[in-house]
């Protein structure tokens, strides 16, 4: 596998450590070639930095891609809206030789190029595609069979789809495939692909980002969901800091909220306190009770080999 540089962006090291922690410990556990970049900034941020000012989005971004061009390295990102933000202008500057000349005249004033060598995914697809779920089947030490463990994909995770190409934009697999390799149960429920809303925080409309969260958070509890899953940091602060928000005036909607490296974390046998879950704002206490409780039995490997082929997601 090819050295890669993992793209932290802003959220997960300024608001969440805790996630960077797990991560780390599920890249540690696969031995796998990461480094950090020093020079990396935010990716930038599309809804705040492109809408005041295009040219200093694709610059920005530009920026950082070519930093791992010029260390022939790949980036892989737990952020969603980074990934898709690095993606976005790398297929623009590629598409567009007028625009990537002009990007690179500026970079050259600081010693850089854009080259866009370095390939992009998300660590969702990454896992799925160039790990594998086989060999995440083999770091298991007790799986989630008996949990309903429901998926928020996210609005960046698969889109824009002509940058990323890393999974069917509206009928998207991957996230589940690897849900399912980890034992448990990924229910289809109608508000799956809808966005999280964290996004309406972002320009003073804290209501209708609590509403959206709310439709969701409502709808999971109707399912019967032990937890919300999710790869994300603003998906992660909608669904956890707001629904914290949310109890504290009253509604009791009691949905633990777990990042994708955790939840592979505690398959491999960490404990919630050395993947950092004690900082979450809502209680996860409840899901790590029932998922004690239940025995510890390996993956039906066949009968998911066989789900998995159908979905055409060994090859």
């Amino acid at each position: 596998m090819k050295e890669f540089a993992v793209f932290w962006g802003c959220t997960i090291q300024t608001r969440f450590p805790f996630l960077e922690k797990s991560t780390r410990i599920v890249l540690d556990e696969f031995k796998l070639p990461y480094r950090d970049i020093d020079g990396f900034t935010c990716c930038p941020e599309k809804s705040l930095v492109n809408n005041i000012d295009h040219s200093l989005f694709v610059a920005t971004a530009a920026r950082n891609v070519a930093l791992a061009d010029e260390l022939d390295c790949d980036i892989v990102s737990p952020c969603t809206g980074c990934v898709s933000n690095l993606a976005t202008v790398k297929s623009e500057l590629n598409y567009n030789p007028v625009d990537r000349a002009q990007v690179n005249s500026l970079l050259k004033g600081i010693g850089r190029e854009f080259k866009g060598t370095a390939k992009l995914a998300h660590l969702v697809p990454f896992f799925h595609d160039a790990v594998g779920v086989q060999r995440i089947r083999q770091k298991i030490k007790k799986d989630f069979a008996g949990m309903k463990l429901a998926i928020h994909y996210g609005c960046h995770m698969i889109r824009p789809s002509h940058a990323l190409k890393n999974d069917d934009p509206l009928n998207p697999k991957k996230f589940d495939n690897l849900i399912r390799a980890l034992g448990a149960e990924s229910p289809d429920f109608p508000a799956k692909m809808m966005c999280c809303g964290q996004g309406l925080d972002r320009v003073d409309q804290h209501d209708y980002a609590l509403q959206m969260a709310r439709l969701k958070l409502k709808e999971l509890k109707a399912i019967g969901a032990d937890a919300l899953l999710l790869c994300c940091p603003s998906c992660f602060l909608q669904f956890d800091n707001n629904q914290f928000l949310m109890e504290k005036e009253g509604e009791k909607l009691g949905v633990p909220v777990i990042y994708f490296t955790e939840l592979m974390g505690l398959a491999m046998g960490y404990s919630p306190e050395e993947l950092g879950m004690n900082s979450h704002r809502v209680d996860c206490s409840g899901f790590m009770k029932k998922w004690d409780g239940l025995k510890a039995k390996p993956v039906d490997t066949q009968s998911l080999e066989d789900e998995l082929n159908k979905a055409g997601a060994l090859g």
